[in-house]
């Protein structure tokens, strides 16, 4: 049974209101870099910019809401990472006091951008910080990776319940114009988008009436930008909300905001229920000839599906049938796709909820509005780390969270991936609907583009065992057993991998155990470092081996360590009961192969007797 999640309240009122902004899309060759940029990583290119037309792009959703005491913001508190006290530092994020879900990746931002929580040091030992979107260097900087990243514009969100509070409001306006001066400075598209969640069903339309007129227009002027998308000559907005089964508004009164923005010559997206077509379901009843009226339709899918079946057959069950509506009725079609989904953390529920799957969930969806011959979609979204549905750069392992509060990884699924994955896909994405890439049904990119190529410690969060206690190879040893463990010596966080057994004779004993199915091309560059713990002696020879896809191992290619150790699991390693480090630069020995399967190993001949160790902090990377 499809599970079905309403989109969830967004327009936090009062003191505990706060989300804001945003917007973002695609650019250019031709302008500068933006303030904040950085290198584009191999095989992706700065875009060119792009028209100012809506029909044939891929938009993110950008939020642009999450603040700090002491950001210098009008809201002067946490929130959205947490819901903080006005003009304090109280509620500060801290264990059990947050409201998100995935853990951003602050290693690119400035100091001046980050601020201290109440949680731990991260996994790698550096101090617990979260960003605030509010300093002009952040929203530059998350516009620079959607021109690096080809991601054609954003739709900036504006969640109409904060109009009335003058705190917000001044939030809300201030991001608007750094918005506003990062599209134009990346080249990149944006319009804006009106939440009306939480809204007063008496007084919504003309609120946003007057904030369209006076703000928008009038005051910010964001409709005057060169990068403000223009369909068929008309400014465009959209409205998400109207006919959800939890929000304000009657037909006629959404009839009328709709055909007020005709009158004022606005061109007009509809963020819609699922079931939007035929009026049930999600949508309240008796709004069919109110849908009718928006220009473009953009029905909300966050939460409806997991599985490639169940993705597949809400593409028979509404993405084609609402495609050949709306073509048959001259409307423009928005499908909304999105990365994953969990809010565990704020709102209950599973851990993990809907799994990203190492990228798969989100291209599937991809795939199909390619397939269905559907040339516009919108990312559900940038920057949205409450409900872990984020493509901006995030948390890859335990490494890069603080170790006393669970959060949501990209590595979460089992596979080591890098922080910027969702961003590569996203452009990937944007190019194959556009129809400037041909329809590849899997994964087109790798998992990392580096430097990293493979990190676990055992934590849940982390790349898990591909194999659970299978040998590679074994002989003179009894009783062998490896895996994941908690509770026992650990080097960081809460888990390690522990391989313990008996040694039964003094020649060619050895216990291979495979742990990791990877792919990883070895260069000159290339290091492997990790952590041991021998609980005695012969757990001195418990170690990392790797097997080439030509069969080659690293124990027999003559690698050293950095104190000139060999990397055989035959030559003693580190201290008894205590951690000890070791690290290699095997691209000295094995640059130009592959590297196919990591093991963790014990082999040595001249004693017999049992062994037992752990090892922790696996890493593979080009530093």
């Amino acid at each position: 049974m499809m599970i079905i999640i309403i989109k969830r309240f967004r327009g936090i009122l009062g003191a505990l209101a706060l989300a804001t902004v945003a917007a973002a899309g695609c650019v250019g060759a031709e302008q500068e870099a933006a303030p904040g940029a950085t290198a584009a990583p191999e095989g992706e290119t700065r875009q060119a910019i792009v028209s100012q037309g809506i029909k044939d792009k891929v938009i993110a959703g950008y939020q642009g809401w999450f603040t700090a005491y002491g950001d210098g913001s009008p809201v002067e508190r946490w929130s959205h990472w947490s819901r903080g006290t006005y003009q304090s530092n109280a509620g500060a994020p801290a264990p059990g006091y947050q409201s998100f879900e995935l853990y951003p990746d602050v290693s690119e931002y400035s100091a001046a951008s980050l601020f201290q929580t109440g949680y731990a040091p991260l996994g790698n030992g550096s101090p617990a910080k979260l960003f605030s979107s509010y300093p002009t260097e952040v929203v530059n900087k998350h516009f620079a990776w959607m021109q690096q990243y080809g991601i054609d514009g954003a739709a900036l969100q504006r969640f109409a319940g904060e109009l009335r509070d003058s705190v917000f409001k001044a939030h809300r306006d201030s991001i608007a114009t750094k918005m506003k001066n990062a599209a134009e400075a990346t080249g990149r598209l944006f319009y804006l988008m009106y939440d009306i969640t939480g809204m007063d069903e008496a007084t919504f339309v003309q609120n946003v009436q007057n904030d369209w007129t006076s703000t928008i227009v009038g005051q910010l002027r964001l409709t005057s930008s060169s990068r403000y998308a223009v369909q068929d000559g008309r400014p465009v907005v959209s409205i998400w909300g109207l006919g959800f089964t939890h929000n304000p508004g009657t037909p006629s009164q959404a009839a009328a905001l709709i055909d007020w923005f005709h009158a004022q010559g606005v061109y007009v997206i509809g963020g819609v229920p699922t079931n939007w077509r035929t009026s049930t379901g999600d949508s309240k009843p008796g709004f069919e000839a109110t849908y009718a009226k928006f220009d473009m339709i953009s029905p909300w899918t966050v939460g409806r599906y997991k599985t490639d079946g169940e993705v597949d057959n809400h593409r028979n069950t509404y993405l084609v049938p609402d495609r050949d509506y709306c073509n048959g009725r001259g409307i423009a079609y928005q499908p909304v796709f999105f990365p994953g989904f969990a809010w565990s953390n704020w709102n209950g529920g599973p851990r993990n909820d809907f799994p990203r799957r190492q990228g798969n969930l989100f291209w599937r969806q991809a795939v199909n509005i390619r397939e269905a011959g559907i040339p516009a979609a919108y990312i559900a979204m940038f920057d949205e780390y409450d409900e872990g549905t984020a493509i901006a750069k995030a948390a890859e392992d335990s490494s890069m969270a603080p170790t006393n509060q669970y959060f949501l990884t990209l590595s979460s699924d089992g596979a080591y991936v890098s922080s910027d994955f969702y961003l590569r896909l996203a452009g990937k994405a944007t190019r194959m609907i556009e129809r400037l890439d041909p329809v590849s049904a899997q994964v087109p990119i790798p998992l990392t583009a580096g430097p990293v190529f493979f990190r676990s410690g055992a934590e849940e969060t982390d790349a898990a065992l591909s194999w659970n206690n299978t040998t590679e190879a074994m002989q003179g040893v009894t009783g062998a057993e490896f895996g994941a463990v908690s509770g026992e010596p650990v080097h960081a966080a809460s888990r390690s991998f522990r391989l313990a057994g008996r040694d039964t004779q003094t020649t060619a004993s050895h216990a291979y155990f495979k742990a990791f199915d990877v792919n990883i091309p070895v260069q000159s560059s290339t290091q492997l470092s990790f952590w041991t713990y021998p609980q005695n002696s012969l757990g001195q020879h418990i170690t990392v081996d790797l097997i080439m896809t030509d069969g080659s191992t690293l124990r027999d290619s003559g690698a050293t360590d950095l104190n000139g150790v060999s990397m055989h699991p035959g030559a003693p390693r580190g201290t008894v009961n205590a951690w000890t480090q070791t690290r290699s630069r095997i691209g000295q020995w094995l640059a130009g192969k592959t590297i196919d399967r990591v093991l963790i190993a014990y082999d040595y001949g001249p004693l017999t007797g049992d062994f037992r160790g752990y090892v922790d902090d696996i890493t593979i990377a080009n530093p």
